[in-house]
């Protein structure tokens, strides 16, 4: 996608936010598959799937960033910009699904 494609009338605003939002999100997961690494001495070879769920769910925001600010422009040129629904509700049961995990895993160990 060439730069021109990435403009809009006003620099700065929603996709800027929303895509350093998605930023901080990624890095704190980065940040909550660190804190997990700790608890290997305790309950053993489990907790590198977390930590793998955790880096592979923020591996993915990272990656996504380019086509989701790509499209955050190209709806606001157009004026017309329908709500990610999927990405939100991915990103949700994945942090469901690994808080969950992690819960079960330190009642059964």
């Amino acid at each position: 996608m060439a730069a021109a494609a990435l403009t809009h009338q006003d620099p700065g605003v929603q996709p800027e936010r929303t895509l350093l939002s998605w930023t901080r999100t990624a890095l704190l997961l980065m940040v909550v598959a660190g804190f997990m690494l700790r608890w290997a001495p305790y309950h053993g070879a489990a907790v590198l799937g977390l930590f793998c769920g955790a880096a592979l769910v923020a591996a993915g925001i990272s990656l996504s960033q380019r086509r989701r600010l790509g499209k955050a422009v190209r709806g606001i040129s157009r004026e017309s910009y329908p709500p990610a629904l999927g990405t939100v509700a991915a990103l949700a049961l994945a942090v469901v699904g690994l808080g969950s995990a992690a819960l079960v895993m330190m009642a059964v160990t």
